[in-house]
């Protein structure tokens, strides 16, 4: 605790000088004044060092801009009034409702202060210290008491509504049987989508009808691929502007987790495994039947602007070439990607089923937003692999370098028509 009480000091002198220049009862009305404000000091200092302080969070996990609750609580067990203002220091995200501050007097009770905040960026928050500052009725003194609790809160990134996205379908999946070589059970009706070259018997008439457009039933599926998704928080090594670079990579740590957490909940649901790796001050690995934990790595997981050549995403797929099978669907997701990368990914290509690369330099346009006019320019590098990316496709490649005013369900429905026109 801190105390400053050079006001009740000063009067104590001033008390003294005047025992020097004249006693009476003035001077004796004064000392009984300063002798009662010394032990009143005390009392109050007693009474704020047994002040009792709870807070709570609730939840104590959420998704980005969900509400979080804070509660602070402040019991005094004491008789002595007590004039007290509390200021709960928070966390870094930003006020929703109510107020961080309340003042007060508090005797014997409770005094409880209520907010609600929201948190813009994904991670673990801590929140800071209390701040207690009560002082005496006349401002002779006043006391101060920070107070540490542990309280944090882990928030996940926003989860990306993905409506489809291919996988080829090789592993059966235990409990559902069919006849059907194509591995859809014709009985299991999972959607309605926008027709693609597909065969005709799948188009569902009436929706059609109703839409103005064909539309095709999605089946669920009785087999399923392997998904192993990389996801890239780093600056990669090729970069030149790396000052520049890295203040952009803070955005894009949120855009690519908002990504993957698409990607993984969308395959979730489908019952499809997925093999998460997450490139940042370390290699985080993921293999899970729940998703959850996923998204925890997600969140905590902070990328670094200098790895180190074990955290390279070229050196991970090349660490896992032998693992990958042609029951394999490979995604990643980077910053920043030159056409140094092709052979790995060539490389691994042959290995698998297919590979998916999204390349998010200036983020992507949410699926609930409206279309909008970019002036964004890509860098050179990316520009020469955006350019190949057509000739990749041809080998079941998909490279897709997204600009601020695309979605990632417009990329991956390009992808699959381009595909249709070979």
């Amino acid at each position: 605790m801190k105390y400053d009480i050079s006001p009740l000091i000063i009067f104590t002198i001033l008390t003294i000088i005047l025992a020097f220049i004249a006693l009476g009862p003035f001077f004796f009305f004064l000392l009984i004044i300063d002798i009662f404000f010394w032990i009143y000091f005390f009392i109050v200092r007693k009474a704020v060092r047994y002040l009792e302080i709870r807070s709570t969070l609730f939840p104590s996990r959420v998704f980005t801009d969900d509400e979080v609750r804070c509660e602070t609580m402040i019991k005094s067990t004491s008789n002595i009034p007590l004039l007290i203002e509390v200021k709960d220091l928070s966390s870094d995200g930003y006020l929703f409702s109510g107020n961080k501050e309340i003042s007060g007097l508090l005797e014997k009770g409770t005094m409880t202060l209520l907010y609600t905040m929201k948190f813009r960026t994904r991670g673990e928050h801590y929140f800071q210290d209390i701040k207690i500052h009560v002082s005496s009725f006349l401002k002779l003194f006043s006391i101060e008491r920070k107070v540490s609790l542990e309280r944090k809160i882990l928030v996940f990134p926003k989860i990306l509504p993905i409506e489809r996205i291919n996988t080829p379908l090789i592993d059966p999946v235990p409990g559902r049987k069919t006849d059907f070589k194509i591995l859809e059970d014709p009985s299991r009706i999972n959607g309605i989508r926008e027709y693609y070259n597909e065969p005709f018997q799948k188009i569902h008439w009436k929706v059609s009808a109703h839409t103005g457009e064909f539309m095709v039933k999605e089946y669920e599926y009785t087999g399923s691929s392997k998904v192993m998704m990389y996801v890239d928080y780093n600056l990669p090594q090729e970069i030149y502007a790396r000052n520049v670079w890295a203040h952009m990579r803070r955005d894009y740590e949120e855009y690519a987790s908002m990504a993957a957490s698409g990607f993984v909940k969308y395959f979730y649901d489908r019952d499809i495994p997925v093999n998460l790796k997450v490139m940042a001050d370390k290699v985080y690995t993921v293999k899970d039947k729940d998703y959850i934990p996923y998204l925890e790595v997600l969140a905590r997981s902070q990328g670094i602007d200098d790895p180190s050549e074990s955290l390279l995403l070229q050196n991970q797929i090349t660490s896992d070439i032998f693992s990958m099978s042609r029951t394999s669907t490979i995604i990643i997701i980077s910053i920043y990607l030159t056409d140094g990368i092709i052979p790995k990914l060539l490389m691994a290509r042959s290995r698998v089923a297919q590979l998916s690369v999204f390349v998010i330099p200036y983020g992507f346009r949410m699926p609930y937003e409206k279309k909008y006019d970019t002036y964004s320019v890509l860098p050179a590098e990316i520009k020469r692999l955006k350019d190949q990316s057509a000739v990749l496709i041809q080998n079941n490649v998909m490279i897709h370098v997204l600009m601020d005013n695309e979605s990632f369900d417009e990329a991956i429905k390009r992808y699959e028509k381009t595909v249709d026109t070979f």
